[in-house]
């Protein structure tokens, strides 16, 4: 086959792809499904997806992966040109955009298997919090495939080599967070850093709104209001948070963004609590050879909201533009999908808060997962917005402009301010 006819029968294969499905008089109805690629669940995925249609002869499953590294953009691309996948498995973050857009089908709950929405909520535990996260204006827009968070794991040897005990000296609040972590640094002569106790993760904008906004929001305020798109950066409660990460790096030199990644070097025991990795984080840590111990997030001294880290999760979601018999195979297919909680967590451990499944004595019985999600059932989503990765890149400059840079708050802040309501405002007009 020459080149030229190579280039053209793709290009084909990506118009094909991106055009909705036509379907024939009487025949069965066909369910595009696609996923990104995590390599322990495709086999689960195929033999369910094998299952189901077998016992549901009208519907068949048209089953597509897209490696990681291309997911946001081939999925974004196809379902803004108004075809690409029925059915499709995405994180949060990019559920502001698609809501904005109304590419979003809501959730129908007879054909999931539900009696209605109420009965959705009720399937799992936590479940007003954890659907929050595909829910607008009181409606749902999809079932989750993974909920996550984030935990504090410690290393418990290097605890006991400075004289703590790592589950009663855990610090419970950011101010003991900075005596305890003082004990388990370690300086060489220089001063330098050789073992830092903790540190934040500085490496990705997205941790400006799963890691630096819950701790302002553990103090009453919140940089994005979602609902309005409005951004609230200039306050007394981002002033503490910023205060204290500056200190962090610049008054009280216990880390910053010019050292290893948080999660890489606790990996190597060069760092005595991380707490920016989820359940997904425990293999690592067990290959690793780290005897650890997990505990929850700190709060503020004077919180006033209990919340840990942010929420964020994967949920199915049905393509808006899709025929109507469409859209409710696909509800019957990610209904099936989402009814095997365990198996998915076992093969693949990705988890989904179902009550029969939390309520089992398996899941009781695990050392880490009743810990994540208790801490999980009193927080709250990121904010879920369009623009959501513009929005966190202007924090992060504004960030480390205040605390590489040295500026000022009084000027930074109202900046970072108008920044973002600038890109919010842009992003509404869409």
């Amino acid at each position: 086959m020459s080149r030229r006819l190579v280039l053209a029968v793709v290009a084909l294969l990506l118009i094909v792809a991106m055009v909705p499905t036509v379907y024939g008089q009487g025949g069965p109805v066909t369910v595009k499904l696609w996923m990104h690629v995590h390599p322990p669940r495709v086999p689960l995925d195929e033999e369910l997806i094998a299952q189901f249609e077998a016992e549901n002869p009208d519907i068949d499953v048209e089953y597509t992966t897209v490696p990681d590294q291309e997911w946001d953009t081939a999925l974004a691309t196809a379902l803004a040109g108004g075809g690409g996948p029925d059915l499709f498995n995405q994180a949060t973050f990019a559920i502001g955009d698609f809501y904005n857009q109304g590419i979003l089908a809501p959730v129908d709950p007879v054909a999931a298997g539900y009696a209605d929405q109420q009965a959705i909520l009720d399937a799992y535990a936590f479940g007003e919090s954890l659907l929050a996260g595909a829910m607008f204006d009181g409606v749902l827009y999809g079932l989750p495939t993974e909920l996550s968070a984030y935990g504090c794991y410690a290393n418990n040897d290097l605890f006991e080599a400075a004289g703590l005990d790592p589950v009663a000296d855990f610090p419970k609040t950011w101010e003991e967070m900075r005596e305890v972590a003082e004990k388990l640094t370690i300086r060489d002569e220089s001063g330098a850093l050789v073992q830092r106790g903790f540190d934040f993760i500085w490496s990705n904008s997205i941790f400006m709104l799963l890691i630096f906004n819950p701790m302002v929001q553990q103090l009453g305020g919140d940089m994005i209001d979602e609902v309005n798109l409005v951004a609230h950066i200039d306050t007394p409660e981002v002033r503490q948070v910023m205060s204290y990460w500056n200190d962090w790096v610049n008054t009280w030199k216990l880390g910053g963004p010019q050292y290893e990644l948080t999660r890489n070097a606790f990996l190597s025991g060069n760092l005595a609590m991380d707490c920016d990795m989820g359940n997904w984080g425990v293999p690592q840590v067990v290959d690793a050879g780290i005897n650890y111990t997990l505990h929850p997030q700190p709060r503020w001294a004077n919180a006033v909201n209990n919340n840990a880290m942010a929420n964020y999760a994967y949920f199915f979601m049905v393509n808006a533009n899709a025929a109507p018999e469409v859209q409710a195979a696909a509800w019957k297919l990610a209904g099936f999908l989402t009814s095997e909680p365990q198996r998915y967590f076992d093969v693949a451990g990705l988890f989904q808060s179902k009550k029969d499944f939390v309520e089992s004595e398996y899941f009781q019985q695990n050392e880490i997962m009743p810990t994540f999600l208790a801490d999980m059932g009193v927080s709250k989503y990121h904010p879920r917005i369009p623009a959501f990765f513009e929005v966190t890149d202007a924090l992060m400059r504004g960030r480390d402009r205040i605390i590489v840079g040295g500026e000022s708050m009084d000027v930074v802040l109202p900046e970072m301010e108008q920044e973002v309501n600038d890109i919010l405002a842009r992003a509404a007009g869409q």
